[in-house]
């Protein structure tokens, strides 16, 4: 089994290493914020979930949140619609112009950042970088298989960060969920990306990833339940891109177009989200649903219309 535990001291030493010295940012605890929709979030991301096979896939729980929440099958990605560039995307609310990662593995930026835009532990304001300054209290995770997510996220942000594979991935981030009530976890699977570059974004394999990958986000919903706090959390689940035939990166709306599902406390039943969402939407509906102010470099806008 391959596990890595990232602990608090291990953070500050990766983010010093991988980003460098810091600029400053408003004080710890300064703005208030709104009052929240719910007191806890539950993003979940799968790579290459492409909305074109979201109607044929047996993904049941994935389904049921929808049919109880709010769904569109239209998220669009930035460009180039791959991993880093769109999963920086999510995490940072701006476009691919603004946070400057151009390839599929990026671990900085490939250019040059606008003046102001990084303002603490050396990397663009990201949710978790949001949330931890104006919730110092809050307990704040990420659980990913690609370990490339690292370099997309303010490690020092958060009170725990583990790349397990991804037959423990559920297990562990569901045990984390009980034991601390996180206000904010990310977990990001590595699939059914896999199966779309081996065999082909809608082959059999594929959809039988979309099925196991399922069975794992039932698996959270149950850590929630168990946790006690499922009526007070909302689910956002969301991918970076889609793909066709073996490849993504292009700009076919198979490509580019993924499902998003908003579902929980305060989210409308069986809502059809009719608005343009793209990638940087994503962290600003986060902080809608927290009550955390977005951050001004933010361009992404929350998608306000899924909630009653």
């Amino acid at each position: 089994m391959r596990l890595r535990v990232f602990t608090q001291m291990a953070l500050v030493a990766l983010a010093a290493l991988s980003f460098g010295s810091c600029t400053g940012n408003a004080p710890v605890g300064e703005t208030e914020g709104r009052e929240p929709i719910a007191k806890h979030v539950v993003f979940i991301g799968l790579d290459g979930w492409a909305a074109n096979t979201y109607e044929e896939s047996n993904i049941p729980t994935i389904k049921g949140l929808a049919d109880n929440g709010a769904l569109t099958l239209e998220k669009r990605s930035v460009l180039p619609s791959a991993s880093a560039i769109n999963w920086a995307s999510i995490f940072m609310g701006v476009p691919t112009e603004v946070h400057g990662y151009l390839t599929w593995g990026s671990k900085t930026p490939d250019m040059e950042q606008p003046t102001g835009a990084v303002k603490k532990n050396g990397i663009m304001p990201t949710i978790f970088q949001v949330v931890r300054n104006q919730h110092p209290d809050a307990n704040l995770a990420l659980f990913a298989e690609w370990d490339g997510i690292k370099h997309l996220v303010d490690t020092l942000s958060l009170d725990h960060f583990e790349e397990p594979d991804l037959e423990n991935l559920a297990k562990v981030s569901g045990d984390y969920i009980k034991q601390n009530k996180p206000e904010l976890v990310a977990i990001v699977f590595d699939r059914p990306d896999h199966p779309g570059h081996d065999i082909g974004w809608g082959s059999p394999e594929y959809y039988d990833m979309m099925n196991k990958v399922d069975g794992y986000i039932a698996d959270i919903v149950k850590s929630v339940e168990e946790a006690g706090i499922l009526d007070e959390t909302v689910f956002v689940l969301s991918a970076d891109h889609g793909g066709i035939e073996t490849r993504h990166g292009g700009t076919t709306m198979s490509e580019m177009l993924s499902p998003l599902v908003i579902s929980g406390k305060g989210v409308k039943g069986g809502y059809k989200i009719t608005e343009l969402v793209m990638s940087p939407d994503i962290t600003p509906t986060i902080a809608y649903i927290l009550g955390v102010e977005p951050d001004s470099i933010w361009t992404g806008e929350p998608v306000k219309s899924a909630f009653n």
